[in-house]
């Protein structure tokens, strides 16, 4: 690149010191806020949608977002997608999408595991709240398994 005689290169103008507000033209664009609303007056919805990863696929190459920033936006029964974030492309062949990719088993939990934990301050306040003997109450609370509300109702409740 050649370099310009002094006279001829554009002098770059300091910035000054302190910030000065800035002087929206018409046209310019909205804030968040405002947009939001004007969409609104207009019928739009607007959703965030939570995606870990976004797949288009065509006939000749295969897009894939991950970590993708999904919005839906809803206007006269239409939905329309906007999708941010940095594409992989790759051709059909090289990638398989499977539905059993991100599936796990989840095992049924034993039940005879669960226990609840009974504190002494629970066995307290079941016995003073349905005026009966600790005892009684800890008894109770391991019948309704811990729960101190349905101990509580059924030791006032029971003849």
């Amino acid at each position: 690149m050649v370099k310009l005689p002094k006279e001829m290169q554009e002098k770059q103008k300091s910035k000054p010191k302190r910030p000065q507000t800035v002087k929206h033209r018409e046209g310019s664009q909205f804030g968040s806020r405002q947009m939001r609303r004007r969409m609104a007056q207009q019928g739009v919805e607007m959703d965030q949608v939570d995606a870990t990863r976004v797949i288009i696929e065509s006939p000749n190459k295969t897009l894939v977002i991950n970590q993708p920033e999904v919005i839906l936006m809803k206007q006269s029964g239409q939905e329309i997608y906007q999708v941010i974030g940095e594409t992989e492309e790759f051709l059909p062949d090289e990638i398989a999408i499977s539905e059993q990719e991100d599936r796990v088993e989840a095992e049924p939990l034993d039940e005879s595991e669960i226990k609840p934990t009974i504190t002494e301050n629970d066995i307290m306040l079941v016995a003073a709240q349905a005026n009966v003997d600790p005892k009684e109450a800890e008894s109770v609370l391991r019948e309704c398994n811990g729960d101190i509300a349905k101990a509580i109702l059924f030791l006032k409740n029971r003849p």
